[in-house]
């Protein structure tokens, strides 16, 4: 058989877990809930900052000045050029030429605070695109029929042959085998329901799971034309595709019922170094949602959801989902044979791919990392936040000011 099956860090080979899949997917959803509930409970302080920053300051004081710039660039290439592709991932970003390029866009781009309220989280104001394209990337998800164990898990294409979820709905390849995607269990626009199509998972030909990251990618049986006609939601390691406070919408099976969409009023409240922490309304059997930005870019695998008593306005729950650029990384790590590699090289190519698209920017000798967040930071302003956790007053800075005294 042609699997590669990664259960965790180690990289060694995962058991089968032959008729023990009811018990296993149970212990592996626990295992998942209770590291998810400690990073939420590490980073409290830090999110309920960036919670309350966003309310006195707005986005462009939350985040670090240089997230900022490369945000702001992708977004220039996706409504000037018609594409966010072409950043290379890693690289400087020429803030300078951005800001030339806002003015095209905004018609002001001596401020940045102004530059940021006018590109991202325009709440009112989306062009048809995004309707458009919202219709095209939520195609691609599907209900995960774990048949033999016996619950529902969300899927999604991100090739046309590879289908991306969690680790916790797919443990390994023997639940995979016993298991189905269904595409189109939803309602069509005059609320009947549409004709539900579907297909067996293929692990024999692909799969690949990681315990740590929490993700399952596996192959799909089908004709390619068939699975075709689901579109692919391309995946990108590039830099830029989200910063904290900005919308994100959430694709999914919610408790395995028909296809519904949680939509732009969750907020990214936190970026740690694997994962990311949002508002979202989610429930059992959305595992393995897309987290979409507002160009329909999947920027994390959603995973779990923590009660987070101290924060009722957000329903007093904190979603987590596993950034999707630590997944590529993941992947583009391992080894494939001939046939395997084919098959994930879109996935772990399309950075490459996106990378050669446009060469390297060659800034100026003096253009260096903290010239660009002078930049940035000197038009954003400075803010101070006083926030309570656990009973007790904390002050907190600016991001930038936090980055400049340590």
């Amino acid at each position: 058989m042609s699997i590669i099956t990664i259960a965790g860090g180690d990289g060694r080979p995962a058991r089968p877990a032959a008729d023990t899949s009811v018990p296993r997917i149970a212990d592996e959803q626990d295992f998942q809930d209770r590291a998810a509930a400690e990073r939420v409970r590490a980073s409290t302080t830090r999110r309920s900052t960036n919670e309350d920053t966003l309310v006195v300051g707005g986005i462009e004081t939350v985040n670090e000045p240089d997230r900022i710039a490369r945000r702001l660039d992708r977004l220039v290439r996706y409504h000037l050029d018609g594409t966010a592709e072409g950043a290379v991932p890693g690289s400087r970003v020429d803030i300078e030429d951005t800001l030339g390029r806002l003015d095209d866009l905004t018609g002001d781009a001596d401020s940045i605070g102004k530059a940021v309220e006018a590109v991202i989280n325009t709440a009112d104001w989306l062009g048809v695109r995004y309707l458009d394209a919202g219709v095209a990337a939520a195609r691609s998800v599907g209900r995960i029929n774990i048949r033999q164990g016996r619950g529902f898990g969300t899927g999604f294409l991100v090739t046309p042959t590879l289908l991306m979820t969690n680790h916790h709905v797919l443990p390994d390849a023997e639940v995979a085998k016993a298991s189905v995607v269904e595409f189109d269990y939803q309602d069509d626009m005059d609320g009947r329901e549409r004709p539900m199509q579907t297909f067996s998972l293929d692990p024999d030909t692909f799969f690949v799971s990681d315990r740590t990251l929490d993700f399952a990618l596996t192959a799909v049986r089908g004709t390619a034309d068939a699975l075709r006609t689901f579109g692919v939601n391309r995946l990108t390691e590039a830099q830029g595709t989200i910063v904290i406070g900005e919308f994100t919408t959430i694709v999914q099976h919610p408790r395995g019922d028909k296809k519904m969409v949680s939509l732009r009023e969750n907020k990214l409240v936190d970026i740690l170094e694997s994962f990311v922490h949002y508002s979202a309304d989610t429930e059992p059997g959305s595992s393995g949602s897309p987290v979409f930005n507002d160009q329909w870019e999947v920027v994390a695998l959603h995973h779990a959801s923590v009660r987070a008593p101290n924060r009722p306005e957000f329903g007093g729950v904190v979603n987590e989902g596993t950034r999707i650029s630590r997944i590529i990384a993941f992947l583009r790590r391992q080894e494939y044979g001939p046939a395997q590699r084919a098959l994930v090289e879109p996935v772990i190519g399309a950075a490459a791919a996106e990378a050669r698209a446009a060469p390297a920017p060659t800034p100026l000798p003096e253009r260096t990392n903290s010239a660009v967040r002078e930049i940035v930071s000197s038009a954003c302003g400075r803010i101070t936040v006083t926030v309570t956790v656990d009973g007790l007053p904390h002050q907190l800075d600016h991001p930038d000011q936090r980055e400049e005294e340590r």
